[in-house]
């Protein structure tokens, strides 16, 4: 298995679920509440520690109760915390999540008060022991100064980056990318209607390896360096109950695959169906079992 550095955010989830989705100033009694460890990040960390690889995170957190629970609900699920920047007086990020009961989706109010994690700290890790680096799209300027020193360390070790939100300058992450994640959230933003069109879009702006477009329920596309594309359908679901944390478990699903040294279309595979396993389950809790005992 590999030792794996994951670079983004932790947050601590607090969520509620709820029969239906709220009218404007309704009063709604929640059927039932819960509290979880959150961030694309920390979930893609938590899941490939469960599936038996050494995930290391790193990501800020400040000093306050919500900050110790998030670093405790980590390493209670094997996840190694040495890498994380503590940042004094400061508070863990809280994502509020409405999950509707009825067709499980979820809406997400995300409050921060913290700093981005810095290059300085970054660079400052023995990034020479790792097999694998993974990056959440997020502060593109610091991310940009950690992917260039990471550059002239590494030997050969991938580096795969999550594009989910449009952020400004984000298009220059594309080129640093081994493997590149993009959402259909961005491709929406972007103006594109389907995975494909992205794809053609982002070809030319990338180097990576594999470019791979997750749909939901449509299943996901990617296109390697050849450019040869391939589309995976998504693991038929009945019934969907929580979709909170499915991108998460697709690059997790992703991350696995291609340390497992498997191509990219039992990669893809593997995502779609660690994803689609999610959407069945409220929380994550023997997930990375059920699909270890699926997948075998």
């Amino acid at each position: 298995m590999a030792r794996i550095l994951l670079t983004g955010i932790a947050v601590l989830d607090i969520i509620n679920r709820v029969p239906h989705y709220p009218q404007e100033d309704e009063e709604l009694r929640a059927i039932g509440q819960r509290r979880s460890l959150g961030g694309n990040a920390a979930n893609t960390a938590a899941l490939l520690a469960e599936l038996g690889h050494e995930a290391w995170l790193c990501a800020t957190l400040g000093d306050d109760p919500a900050s110790v629970e998030i670093e405790h609900r980590l390493q209670a699920r094997s996840v190694n915390t040495q890498a994380l920047q503590h940042v004094a007086d400061g508070q863990a990020p809280t994502s509020f999540v409405t999950l509707n009961a009825a067709n499980g989706s979820r809406t997400i109010v995300h409050w921060r008060d913290l700093p981005e994690l810095s290059a300085t700290h970054f660079l400052d890790l023995p990034l020479e022991q790792f097999d694998a680096f993974h990056f959440e799209g997020r502060n593109v300027d610091e991310l940009i100064r950690m992917l260039q020193g990471l550059e002239g360390r590494r030997v050969d070790q991938p580096v795969s980056i999550e594009i989910e939100k449009p952020r400004p300058g984000i298009e220059a992450l594309f080129p640093l990318a081994d493997v590149l994640i993009v959402s259909r959230a961005f491709a929406r933003a972007r103006g594109f209607d389907t995975a494909p069109a992205l794809l053609d879009w982002l070809a030319p702006q990338s180097r990576a390896a594999l470019i791979v477009v997750p749909w939901g329920e449509a299943g996901a596309w990617a296109r390697t360096r050849e450019g040869r594309a391939l589309h995976e359908p998504a693991l038929a679901v009945d019934s969907v109950v929580d979709t909170l944390g499915a991108g998460d478990s697709f690059n997790a699903g992703l991350l696995d695959a291609l340390a497992g040294g498997a191509s990219a279309e039992e990669a893809v595979q593997r995502a779609n169906r660690l994803a689609g396993l999610k959407v069945r389950q409220e929380g994550f809790a023997g997930l990375a079992a059920r699909f270890r005992e699926e997948t075998a």
